[in-house]
């Protein structure tokens, strides 16, 4: 082969490499650029011009994040007015990656604690399991609504969605659990993302939290009790009235800055609620 033509081999195979490497890093989301949002109320259409209000932000959208362990939402006090996240995944170039699925991208659980055999990279106070929560789900993947959009953006509606109507809540049976944790982390494609308070804030500034009306027990390796709003989460409420500590916060289920009758009540609304009750 003369050698000209080898030279014009090796940059015709060089072209072809960096041609395929593009798209590859193209695909591969940013931890830099990429970012979650906490929202609530109407959601914005992924497929074009929406003539929807605009949604709350912020902590306007944080108060409404608060769970019934049973996902019950006949009183509209659990993960209300259509609780969620907005993901944005970016590649390094800041551009918008498509078609992310739905799977691929998680708030992630790992299902329960240390102490009962639960280990990984998920959430680690937050209760989700069968083993010792007798006919619960086994919860560790909150999914995204549907696949990312040509600007790479989906929602997370906590209590599910239809895939046709993304960001608005349609009851999943299998969004069940309970506790909480100081951070629920959130993933695309294996790689975690920042949150902003709002969408004009800086990368780093939220961490998810959901607050759950079982705030008590079911984190030792003993069966049935986590995953239900039972005497003690009543009890606690109702002994700690107005109190300051640092678990105050999480008993402030309505996040209006007091431990008051106002979240005594959303318990008693609550009381009872497990795996299968009062929905299965």
């Amino acid at each position: 082969m003369p050698e000209k033509w080898k030279v014009s081999l090796v940059a015709i195979a060089s072209v072809a490499y960096l041609t395929a490497a593009i798209p590859a890093m193209a695909g591969v989301p940013s931890t830099t650029f990429s970012f979650f949002v906490p929202q609530a109320g109407d959601a914005e259409s992924l497929d074009g011009p929406s003539a929807l209000a605009p949604p709350l932000e912020g902590t306007a959208a944080t108060k409404f994040f608060r769970a019934c362990p049973n996902n019950d939402l006949s009183s509209g006090t659990s993960l209300p007015s259509n609780a969620r996240l907005k993901v944005t995944v970016l590649d390094q170039n800041g551009n918008g990656i498509p078609g992310v699925a739905a799977a691929d991208i998680c708030v992630l659980f790992n299902g329960g604690t240390a102490a009962q055999g639960f280990s990984g990279i998920g959430a680690d106070s937050v209760i989700s399991n069968s083993a010792f929560n007798a006919l619960c789900p086994d919860l560790r993947c909150i999914t995204a609504d549907r696949p990312t959009n040509g600007g790479g953006v989906t929602f997370i509606t906590f209590a599910g969605a239809d895939p046709l109507v993304p960001g608005v809540t349609l009851r999943n049976p299998n969004r069940k659990w309970g506790h909480y944790d100081s951070e629920l982390p959130v993933y695309a494609l294996g790689f975690k993302l920042s949150g902003k308070l709002t969408s004009g804030a800086a990368i780093g500034t939220y961490a998810l939290r959901i607050k759950n009306y079982d705030f008590i027990g079911g984190l030792a390796p003993a069966q049935d009790e986590g995953v239900q709003v039972g005497n003690t989460d009543f009890n606690t409420m109702a002994n700690n009235l107005f109190d300051t500590g640092p678990l105050s916060y999480w008993r402030d289920l309505d996040w209006d800055g007091l431990v008051g009758n106002t979240d005594l009540n959303l318990v008693v609304n609550h009381a009872t609620h497990g795996c299968i009750s009062p929905q299965p």
